[in-house]
């Protein structure tokens, strides 16, 4: 009788831990941003608060004109683009993240500054810049 109330215990204790962290999770916004690139590629990744999604997207619909990439009310977007510069990239966007990757084998170098110029004001809009 004593084990059942002590795991029962265990179990809300657990559990109220897990809630609060999910909570504590959400009020820090839990941001983060990964660079990688190399003489081949650029790689960009981000997970923030979905709350910020509608600004992210807007923001790349704002760089991309007159290409609108990422649809408003589409949840998900997982593509390979090409813009009518010839820019070429792979794009996957859901609420809450973002995956940019870029080949600069297959592409410009003003190609490149674009798409890198695009990440950095992504960057600095989640850190909370009022940059474009």
């Amino acid at each position: 009788m004593k084990t059942s109330i002590y795991l029962t215990a265990f179990c809300l204790f657990s559990l109220s831990i897990f809630l609060a962290s999910k909570k504590l999770e959400v009020i820090n916004h839990g941001t983060s941003i990964t660079v990688n690139e190399n003489d081949d590629s650029y790689k960009f990744s981000a997970f923030y608060n979905k709350e910020v999604t509608e600004r992210v997207r807007a923001y790349i619909n704002n760089c991309m004109k007159p290409t609108v990439i990422v649809m408003p009310g589409n949840d998900y977007m997982d593509i390979t683009t090409i813009l009518p510069d010839k820019t070429e990239f792979y794009i996957k966007e859901s609420p809450g993240r973002l995956k940019i990757e870029f080949d600069k084998r297959k592409n410009s170098f003003g190609s490149y500054l674009r798409i890198k110029r695009i990440c950095d004001g992504v960057k600095n809009l989640l850190a909370g810049n009022n940059e474009k």
